[in-house]
């Protein structure tokens, strides 16, 4: 503990010293603006119309298609922007934000999704402080943020850091394990000291807890062989890829449409891996 306490120091001042360093977090829109509402625009929602809209964006955005998914993230900003709007409504917007940064091809398109989902995410921190839901989304929006703007990533390690082992804490079965799959994940990808709190033996261990949580969720697995080879195990990691895959392909098969992105990542693993 006391030496990642020492890496966010690190961070910190590397932060104030780096003339490429930009602040991962800022005062976040108004939530009317971020929901394109004003003169010329939707109206706001009336109270009666945000299950509407809420189950609406649902039933666009479970189809992962890149247009209807901006077209329900609007859905949901609008129904959040309604005056004792559920936060579910804020939740949605940010998965679906956090989604469009993965699957935009317009470089552009990517940093606004990932820096829209930062500003909602904060919002529903603001709305609803002590949901864990909104810890998770915001360290989900804000490791996006960094992927896609560099230059966040410094000042944007400790606090996702806080928020995944806040969430964690708080309710590990949160997203399949997401908690748990997303430390895994930190630990493993982030720079170690002193530059970042990187620790593959610490991911490694937030790995086998999100899968002994989730067992049949594709990328739990797909977190653990990613671990388990980060720490020298590449044996044991081949063979979480292939649970990845037999996992992921059966999903499909069933019509999960996330499901074949996650055997594509179980196959990549393995040809990097070496297996044809």
């Amino acid at each position: 503990m006391r030496g990642r306490a020492r890496a966010a120091s690190s961070l910190a001042a590397l932060c104030a010293v780096s003339l490429g360093c930009a602040t991962a977090l800022k005062e976040p829109r108004p939530l009317g603006d971020l929901a394109g509402l004003g003169p010329g625009n939707a109206p706001p929602a009336d109270p009666v119309e945000i299950a509407t809209l809420v189950s609406g964006a649902e039933a666009l955005f479970a189809e992962r298609d890149v247009d209807k998914a901006k077209t329900a993230v609007l859905m949901f900003l609008r129904a959040a922007s309604a005056d004792k709007a559920p936060i579910e409504a804020l939740l949605g917007a940010v998965r679906a934000q956090v989604w469009l940064t993965d699957h935009e091809t317009d470089p552009r398109a990517r940093v606004q999704a990932a820096m829209a989902a930062v500003e909602a995410a904060q919002w529903c921190g603001r709305l609803a402080p002590l949901d864990p839901e909104c810890d998770y989304w915001l360290g989900a929006a804000l490791g996006v943020q960094a992927r896609e703007r560099p230059s966040t990533g410094l000042s944007a390690l400790p606090k996702i850091e806080e928020l995944f082992r806040r969430s964690a804490q708080a309710l590990p079965t949160l997203d399949e394990a997401g908690p748990e799959r997303a430390l895994a994940l930190l630990y493993v990808r982030a720079p170690g000291w002193p530059t970042g709190p990187g620790d593959p033996d610490l991911g490694l261990r937030h790995a086998r807890t999100a899968v002994e949580l989730r067992p049949d969720y594709p990328p739990n697995h797909l977190a653990l062989a990613e671990a388990l080879s980060a720490t020298g195990d590449a044996g044991a990691g081949r063979l979480e890829y292939r649970r990845a895959l037999d996992l992921a392909r059966a999903m499909a098969a069933r019509g999960d449409r996330d499901a074949s992105e996650w055997a594509a990542d179980a196959e990549k693993g393995l040809r990097d891996a070496g297996v044809e």
